[in-house]
């Protein structure tokens, strides 16, 4: 059986920021801050690092990442805003032991969801990371041309998360 989902970057990204806010809301966030701020801010990193990863960011691109944070938090940027956001992340691109770093890392408001997910029996945090990745393609094919750099930044960040899930059982159970 094949399902054909079209969901819009916004409403993907909706769904991240809405799980962080509902563990949160159920007590499983720990961390200083929104645990929303800690979600946008991931989205705006990774997605900021794939947008930016072949070192072109056209307006398809621009235009893809403009809806996620928008979902994310409600407000319009600029796509001059948007540029700066993908090119500030970049500096993180140019040096390679924080790149590995954040590709290996966990951010604290999934863990938050994870948690939640382990005593709920929910499955959040599996929404959350096929929504990230979702978010990745639609990032990734916006300008129509592959990049090793960020399919390598897509595919080792998507499969640790999965893998930190997994961890916890908590990952797909199909």
């Amino acid at each position: 059986m094949r399902y054909d989902i079209d969901v819009s970057p916004d409403e993907l990204s909706r769904l991240v920021v809405q799980a962080a806010v509902t563990a949160q809301e159920q007590g499983y966030w720990t961390g200083a801050g929104p645990i929303a701020e800690d979600a946008v801010r991931h989205l705006v990193r990774f997605f900021g690092l794939l947008l930016a990863g072949d070192d072109d960011i056209n307006r398809r691109e621009l235009d893809v990442f403009s809806q996620l944070l928008r979902g994310a938090h409600g407000d319009e940027a600029s796509h001059d805003e948007l540029r700066d956001a993908a090119v500030k992340t970049m500096e993180l691109a140019n040096d390679p032991d924080a790149l590995h770093a954040f590709l290996g890392e966990t951010p604290a408001y999934l863990h938050a969801i994870i948690h939640m997910d382990r005593e709920r029996g929910t499955r959040n945090a599996a929404q959350v990371v096929t929504a990230l990745s979702g978010l990745g393609v639609a990032i990734l094919s916006a300008d129509g041309r592959e990049a090793e750099e960020e399919d390598s930044i897509f595919t080792t960040h998507l499969n640790h998360l999965r893998g930190e899930l997994d961890v916890h059982g908590v990952g797909d159970r199909e």
